[in-house]
C-alpha cells in the first residue's frame, strides 16, 4: 500500500475535512504492516509534496513546523514493514501515460505517482478521483470522505 499526498496531509492536519478517515486508514495500515500482513511504502515524490504543502503559508494560514511534519513521517516509518520507496524505474510507464493520455499540469504529477506505485507493485490509496483514469481498479483504493 502507498498513500497519496492527500491522505498524508489529511492524516496529519487535524483541521482537514478528511482527518478522521485518513487517520483511521493510516492506523489500520500501520497495524497490518506491524503484523506482517501488508507493507506501507511512502513514495519519495509524495513525501516531498507533503513536506512542501504542510509547511507552506500560501497553502495553510497556519503552516506546520518542518520538525512536526518530519516527525509525523518518522512515526509512520518506525512501523515495521514501512519504508520510503525508490525512484527511477517508473519512467517508461510515466512517459507512456503522459503521451497516450495527453496529460499536462497537475495530472503529470499524479501520473508520476501512479507510475511509481505500479512499478513497485504497490496499491495507491487516495481521496483523488483523478487516479481513476490513471490506474486500474486493482491498483487503487479510493477513500471516501467523512
Amino acid at each position: 500500500m502507498t498513500p497519496d499526498v492527500n491522505v498524508l496531509i489529511a492524516g496529519f492536519r487535524a483541521d482537514h475535512t478528511h482527518h478522521a478517515r485518513a487517520r483511521q486508514w493510516l492506523s489500520q495500515a500501520r497495524d497490518e504492516c506491524a503484523k506482517g500482513q501488508a507493507t506501507l511504502t511512502l513514495l519519495p515524490m509524495v513525501v516531498t509534496a507533503f513536506l512542501r504543502l504542510v509547511t507552506n503559508p500560501r497553502v495553510f494560514a497556519q503552516p506546520d513546523a518542518i520538525e512536526d511534519a518530519v516527525g509525523f513521517l518518522d512515526a509512520i516509518l518506525e512501523t515495521p514493514g514501512a519504508e520510503v520507496g525508490f525512484c527511477g524505474p517508473e519512467w517508461p510507464q510515466l512517459r507512456d501515460r503522459v503521451l497516450n493520455l495527453g496529460l499536462r499540469g497537475n495530472l503529470v504529477t499524479d501520473a508520476w505517482i501512479a507510475a511509481a506505485a505500479q512499478s513497485q507493485s504497490e496499491r495507491l490509496v487516495t481521496f483523488d478521483r483523478d487516479f481513476l483514469q490513471l490506474l486500474p481498479a486493482a491498483d487503487l483504493t479510493l477513500l471516501q470522505g467523512a
